[in-house]
């Protein structure tokens, strides 16, 4: 009979995959599919960056496209939901038009803080026409968009704000004034001059900058 001494134990669980939750897992492909580009993203890499034994995240999201399906719905969908969660520490939202506008760009900015990730991910499926882009688009930057387009509508109407297409506004906003976030490295470069990037701070300056800069007039 074989020896049950102490060199034939195993401490329990020692030497098996970690277990990993879905959320995990999505902010992990997330992270991949930003960094790599969905042709380039390799799901045996997630696997083995991710501690887990092959297969298993094929196992729990299906194919490749069900996967980047599964991370975009999951860091949009969070995404927007944090947005909703920052406008509520700071409800009920002004009756002013102008200072709704404010109040969408700052909670965007704050909120873009902590995703990076979705910004790369865009300048990669921005570049083409696709169905992921459309998704993206339909499901997550249309429904964000038509939250703050009433209100410059009105403003524009009154004359209080520049008629400026919705377009222009989006790309001030979430290629403009958030790049400091997704681009850490090259916004590090000006803490000698400026001191550490404080988000808050900057989204609220934004803000300030981008309300006014809409409310000049020619």
């Amino acid at each position: 009979m074989a020896s049950s001494g102490p060199a034939q134990r195993r401490e329990p669980g020692r030497g098996r995959p970690p277990i990993r939750s879905d959320a995990e897992i999505l902010d992990a492909a997330l992270e991949a599919f930003a960094a790599d580009g969905f042709e380039a993203m390799s799901v045996r890499a997630l696997n083995r960056d991710l501690g887990l034994s092959h297969g298993t995240v094929q196992q729990r999201f299906g194919s490749k496209d069900d996967l980047y399906t599964a991370a975009i719905d999951h860091g949009f969908g969070s995404f927007v939901a944090e947005i909703v969660d920052e406008l509520g520490t700071r409800s009920p939202l002004p009756a002013d038009d102008a200072a709704t506008v404010w109040e969408l760009v700052r909670a965007f900015l704050v909120v873009s803080a902590r995703y990076p990730a979705l910004a790369r991910l865009m300048n990669l499926e921005g570049l083409v026409p696709s169905a992921r882009l459309d998704r993206i688009y339909d499901g997550f930057i249309a429904p964000a968009v038509a939250l703050i387009e009433p209100s410059l509508v009105r403003l524009a109407a009154d004359g209080r704000f520049r008629a400026v297409p919705t377009r222009t506004v989006y790309f001030l906003i979430a290629y403009g004034a958030a790049a400091p976030y997704a681009l850490r490295a090259l916004s590090a470069r000006f803490d000698a001059v400026d001191g550490p990037l404080d988000d808050v701070a900057h989204a609220e300056a934004m803000a300030d900058l981008i309300v006014a800069a809409l409310a000049s007039t020619p």
